[in-house]
């Protein structure tokens, strides 16, 4: 099932996933200031510390205080193949809560990258359902949901775009299922589980 490999992916990009009966954890201690009130430096710093939490969560209100300056900062550290997988994968997740045109190509660019890691891929086409209109969501996924190399990565496009886009896309998730060998169709249960209750 992809349910823990998508799990893992948010994770690391830092976004927090449903759970009921979870206490949350507490807040960043550092307040969010508006961007207008930092210096550029000052931007590219709270963007590092930032991507350095690690048992603090960051919140989606914390990353939009930085601004339109910090996406070129967050896209360049997506980008490079040099950066850890665990802060690749949360600069895609702050991309896909900043947006704009840059961050959805960034996000888009890394999902289509067979080059990136699994965790990173992941946290990219799960920016990709957050930032692209379900109307263009299938036409922007579909390359990844058959053309990628691996498996996981088409079951985490596959859940993506049942979720996001089912009318549009469920009938490319059903299928890319069944032309998946029996090893790797399971991973696309939860898939079709979602196109299952969609409308026609």
């Amino acid at each position: 099932m992809i349910a823990l490999p998508l799990a893992l992916a948010l994770a690391l990009a830092g976004i927090d996933t449903p759970a009921r009966n979870r206490p949350r954890a507490p807040a960043a201690r550092e307040e969010a200031a508006p961007s207008s009130d930092m210096s550029d430096a000052e931007v590219a710093q709270r963007v590092r510390t930032y991507l350095g939490a690690i048992d603090v969560p960051v919140s989606a209100d914390r990353w939009r205080a930085l601004g339109p300056r910090a996406v070129p900062i967050l896209a360049g550290i997506a980008k490079d193949s040099q950066e850890l997988p665990s802060r690749r994968a949360k600069a895609l997740g702050a991309l896909s809560i900043l947006g704009g045109t840059s961050a959805q190509q960034t996000v888009l660019d890394v999902a289509r990258n067979e080059a990136a890691p699994f965790a990173v891929r992941a946290s990219a086409i799960e920016g990709a359902g957050r930032l692209v209109a379900a109307k263009d969501l299938a036409r922007e996924l579909k390359p990844v949901l058959e053309g990628a190399a691996d498996a996981p990565v088409r079951a985490v496009a596959a859940e993506t775009l049942a979720r996001r886009a089912p009318r549009s896309a469920c009938s490319a998730v059903r299928a890319q299922a069944a032309r998946e060998g029996a090893g790797h169709r399971a991973s696309f249960g939860r898939a079709l589980e979602r196109c299952g209750q969609a409308a026609p």
